[in-house]
């Protein structure tokens, strides 16, 4: 599966439980410009493994990405791109993140994406109005949990049932994984 996850907020709440949903069903590469992503690499490297997670740090567009890696998506059973402003050919399912507000250009951006789901990142405790947008709060001990699974290089449970609930709503379908048994997979420890 080849998922697009746009925005130009903080991404990782929705990233890194979207990465260990994927990792129990296959190999993953997550290909980001955002040098958090690096922590989780146990040098520092831009491009380095956290189990059977690739995670590619970098500035190339989706496209350059692979000539870069000297890889193709073909080697992963999941792709999943961390997306501020491109949009990839091959891209099979989008998310979009939004934080308190729109950022310059991020809804004219949004046009030229066919179909995708929204989740908002209450950063600012406001839920977004639509009915189809998905609503996360932002708590400090998520923000903290996000702090020591990098500083672990461990994918650990967030602590946030509507991030789990989420993340295996949208996604379980699309990997023929069962809900309940994608949100064990989210709430469990991290398996190396």
């Amino acid at each position: 599966m080849r998922i697009g996850v746009l925005g130009f907020t903080d991404k990782r709440p929705i990233l890194y439980p979207l990465m260990k949903l994927l990792q129990a069903t296959g190999d993953v590469i997550v290909i980001t410009d955002d040098r958090h992503f690096k922590r989780l690499i146990e040098d520092y490297s831009s491009l380095g493994h956290l189990g059977n997670i690739m995670i590619c740090v970098t500035d190339a567009t989706p496209d350059e990405v692979w000539e870069e890696i000297e890889l193709e998506q073909n080697d992963f059973d999941h792709v999943i791109y961390d997306l501020r402003d491109t949009i990839h050919e091959d891209i099979q399912f989008y998310i979009h993140v939004k934080g308190s507000d729109f950022e310059d250009g991020e809804e004219e951006f949004l046009e030229c994406v066919d179909d995708y789901k929204e989740i908002k990142l209450m950063y600012d405790g406001k839920q977004d109005k639509s009915k189809d947008t998905i609503n996360i709060p932002i708590t400090l001990k998520l923000i903290s949990t996000l702090e020591v699974l990098e500083n672990k290089n461990l994918l650990l449970p967030l602590p946030s049932k509507k991030i789990n609930l989420a993340i295996a709503k949208l996604i379980s379908p699309n990997i023929d994984i069962k809900m309940k048994d994608a949100i064990k997979i989210l709430k469990k420890g991290w398996q190396t």
